[in-house]
């Protein structure tokens, strides 16, 4: 057959694959088509194909082996030099090493964007230079150039769960780079990474470039509370529920591997569920109308007046109206005005000579304090007269 009439430059993948298998009678062609899912990429089981011709699955083998050993005496380097250059140069890119789903879509992209990954499978799968390796229970399937040993690959990938394992928390990929270089190889790029981390079954991207361990709630949280957390955090500012709500939404559109990301940050949620979800969670301290913060940043719940009355117990002594303010807004988001309008309540404090605040005598005559002990003693509080 001769090859002179391919214009392999301008020829999709799919029009390349229909053209390789043209050598082969009608019948198996057909066979191959479904077997590898050339027309409607979704390839179907030999069992599958087989019920169709009413055969066995172990003759749609053997019909299929005979037929990739047909295609690949035609000449195949020559009829697929472009495509398998082009996929040479793309494995090339991460290191000889690519997740199957990724570096499919690599290729595709290379061409026309047919988005029939099977038909860049099964044009792969030709050239022995390029390994497929099934999923199984620990890793994702994956690609690598016959001269690469999986067992290397798999080592480097086994060596970087331990160092998530002992770190215990996520990593963004310029540390985990930087650790790679000192421990894995001086040569990694953070394509070659990529690649081993998206390989891993155990390991997993957050929307915020985090990488870590699946079972980290910071990778795969488990519900609305806990993706509001993460985002809330990540802000490192309080935010309104509603506000909440759509940095949750728009996680979902955040570009990550599926092989490394979870389902739980693909879920939408409204505005009522977010708000509901909050006020039940300890974690977070509604700190102003609509607004909420992490309670591990220092902000108090209840009404400002009990805020004060906080700091000045925390504090053991009178304080200036200006310290009370910058405490207060570090606990509650309040306009100035309101916290003086709270601090100047003669029922809960009292206002000093030297224009300090305490707490009032009212507040002491329902906590009285032992006799004999100083304001820092036994961590009680008394009036202090200046």
């Amino acid at each position: 057959m001769s090859t002179n009439n391919f214009n392999l430059s301008k020829e999709s993948p799919y029009q390349l694959a229909l053209k390789i298998i043209a050598v082969l009678p009608s019948r198996t062609q057909d066979i191959v088509k479904k077997r590898f899912g050339l027309d409607n990429n979704q390839p179907r089981t030999l069992e599958a194909v087989g019920q169709d011709y009413k055969v066995t699955r172990e003759r749609i083998r053997q019909i299929i082996e005979m037929a990739l050993k047909t295609i690949k005496k035609q000449l195949l380097e020559e009829m697929a030099d472009v495509f398998m250059k082009q996929a040479e140069q793309a494995l090339k890119e991460s290191g000889g090493v690519g997740e199957n789903e990724e570096f499919l879509k690599k290729i595709d992209k290379r061409f026309n964007n047919d988005e029939n990954l099977s038909v860049i499978k099964f044009l792969l799968l030709l050239n022995s230079n390029f390994v497929f390796e099934e999923e199984d229970d620990q890793y994702h399937s994956f690609w690598h150039f016959s001269n690469i040993s999986k067992d290397k690959i798999y080592k480097n990938i086994k060596a970087i769960e331990k160092y998530l394992e002992k770190k215990r928390s996520p990593c963004l990929l310029n540390e985990i780079l930087s650790w790679a270089k000192k421990n894995l190889s001086s040569k990694i790029d953070k394509e070659e990474l990529k690649t081993y981390l998206q390989i891993s079954l155990r390991i997993g991207m957050n929307p915020f470039g985090e990488y870590g361990l699946f079972d980290w709630v910071e990778i795969n949280p488990s519900g609305a509370r806990d993706r509001a957390y993460l985002v809330i955090k990540h802000s490192k500012k309080p935010l309104h529920f509603s506000d909440i709500t759509k940095l949750l939404n728009e996680c979902n559109e955040v570009s990550i591997p599926a092989c490394v990301t979870s389902h739980s940050w693909q879920k939408k949620v409204c505005i009522q569920t977010v708000h509901n979800e909050l006020i039940r969670d300890s974690r977070f301290v509604l700190i102003g109308r609509g607004i909420y913060a992490l309670r591990e940043w220092g902000y108090k719940p209840g009404k400002i007046v009990n805020v004060i009355k906080d700091i000045l117990k925390e504090a053991g002594k009178p304080l200036k109206q200006e310290t009370i303010i910058n405490e207060v807004k570090k606990r509650r988001i309040a306009k100035e005005n309101t916290i003086i309008l709270n601090l100047h309540n003669k029922e809960h404090f009292t206002k000093l000579p030297n224009k300090h605040y305490t707490l009032a005598k009212s507040y002491f005559k329902r906590s009285p304090v032992k006799r004999g002990r100083s304001e820092k003693q036994g961590g009680s509080y008394k009036i202090l007269e200046v």
